[in-house]
């Protein structure tokens, strides 16, 4: 029976071949027709492998200048996440169009981004897909140039992105050894006039006063603002070089980040108010010891392991608020969030540490002031030319740092890969296109000669 029922199907297959070969040739005849008057787009890739190497240490080296412990180790984010936010942001994009032009088109930055594809091998790198559709080009080309001009272009705009992404990771992100070394070359500069101009001041005073020996009282003084000095110099360094790393990572994190997150929303909470709070008040104190004790004097090193313990739990909380707050962003997004709160939050006690350092020095002159006025300004001679001594010794150490540092810089990605010009458009898929058509038409031609056969049996039983 079954061989009669396939028998019977081969049959009316047969008998309506011609129905199924016209509704096969009508949807190839309009797949064709369409493909014919879509417009090309053309890919062009490009692969980028990231160099897998820690941070610059920044992170480290502030802490230990500064004496802070607040979490965070380098501040950039390295990895194809950050990189992958950058090329998506709205900045680059402008950037590409500018640089080639693509307003005479008629385009916008929108355009690129919509042509723009990133994925994430699994064995590592980015691949960096640009699609260009002759659409763009199209009036703006002869026709007989058209398809050529738009395949050109698609390698050209992959390019420029890469071009972008380097100049925008040497000059918003990564590379801080040059800026620091040049920041350390200018205050070298200015304490080596400092060192002069004390040296002078205090030979002049000597040579005008032969037989002025300084009581103990002065020197114990210039030992005291000394400490103090030191500190005040590594905590203006060290928040020198905070400030310009915030404003880096607000550069990356403006670049592509969700509007509807702030690091302010982070810090206002209570919590870390309150311990943003407390780490000042510890500041203020250890900045009061500091104008009677050393650093190793058991009370301040008490206060820095008070100091210590509270950048632990601001680290904690804030990791804690931003999963909270950010819990939807990609991970990216959360960890470059995180990193930018620790560093509002570490530029907020290093600025609460050279207030209060101030506030001591300015205490030690109100005791000097005691002293009569040739031994007390003898011993302000003295400890200005030490504190000079001691600034300019200690510049010298961190501009030797800098310079190993900048040294080792490189960049942070290769391009294994260039985009090329593809020799043909990547869509419309001509042949996998005519290929479905063609079974679609075989499939759709069968149904209707099986529906013309049911109704044809139909009419033969009325009659």
């Amino acid at each position: 029976m079954e061989e009669v029922d396939l028998l019977d199907y081969l049959n009316t297959l047969w008998r309506r071949k011609w129905t199924i070969i016209s509704v096969t040739a009508l949807v190839l005849i309009v797949t064709a027709i369409t493909l014919a008057m879509a417009p090309r787009t053309y890919e062009a890739k490009a692969a980028l492998l990231f160099v897998d190497e820690p941070g610059d240490g920044f992170g480290v080296q502030l802490a230990q200048l500064a004496g802070l412990s607040l979490p965070g180790g380098s501040f950039a984010l390295y990895g194809r996440d950050k990189y992958i936010q950058v090329l998506k942001s709205r900045t680059i994009a402008e950037n590409v169009c500018a640089r080639l032009g693509l307003e005479r088109y008629g385009l916008t930055y929108k355009d690129l981004r919509d042509g723009l594809t990133l994925e994430m091998p699994r064995e590592g790198g980015l691949m960096v897909t640009c699609e260009v559709p002759t659409s763009w080009l199209r009036g703006h080309a002869p026709d007989s140039a058209l398809e050529k001009k738009t395949a050109e272009l698609s390698a050209r705009v992959a390019n420029t992105y890469l071009s972008e992404l380097r100049l925008f990771d040497r000059s918003n992100a990564l590379f801080t050894g040059k800026k620091n070394r040049l920041f350390i070359e200018r205050q070298l500069d200015r304490a080596q006039e400092e060192l002069a101009d004390a040296e002078a001041g205090l030979q002049a005073f000597q040579e005008s006063h032969p037989t002025l020996v300084p009581p103990e009282k002065s020197f114990a003084y210039a030992d005291q603002a000394l400490n103090i000095v030191t500190r005040q110099t590594e905590a203006n360094v060290a928040l020198e070089e905070a400030r310009g790393q915030l404003a880096r990572a607000r550069s990356t994190w403006e670049a592509g980040a969700p509007q509807d997150i702030s690091a302010e929303a982070v810090m206002d909470t209570p919590v870390l108010s309150q311990l943003r709070t407390e780490l000042a008040k510890l500041e203020v104190k250890r900045a009061t010891l500091l104008e009677n004790f050393t650093e190793r004097h058991p009370d301040v090193v008490a206060f820095d392991q008070q100091i210590a313990k509270t950048g632990d739990e601001i680290g904690s909380e804030v990791a804690r608020v931003v999963s909270g707050k950010a819990g939807s962003a990609s991970p990216a997004t959360q960890e470059l969030l995180r990193q930018l709160v620790v560093l509002e939050i570490n530029r907020d006690g290093l600025e609460a540490r050279t207030s209060a350092l101030s506030r001591a020095m300015s205490n030690i002159e109100k005791r000097l002031s005691n002293l009569p006025p040739e031994e007390m300004q003898y011993a302000r001679l003295l400890r200005n030319l030490k504190a000079a001594e001691t600034v300019y010794t200690t510049l010298l150490a961190e501009h030797a740092k800098a310079r190993i540092t900048e040294g080792r810089e490189t960049d942070n990605f290769i391009v294994l890969d260039d985009a090329v010009v593809p020799e043909k458009p990547a869509r419309p898929r001509v042949k996998l296109s005519l290929a479905a058509a063609l079974v679609l038409g075989l499939l759709g031609g069968s149904l209707l000669a099986f529906v013309q056969e049911g109704l044809s049996g139909r009419d033969g039983r009325k009659h």
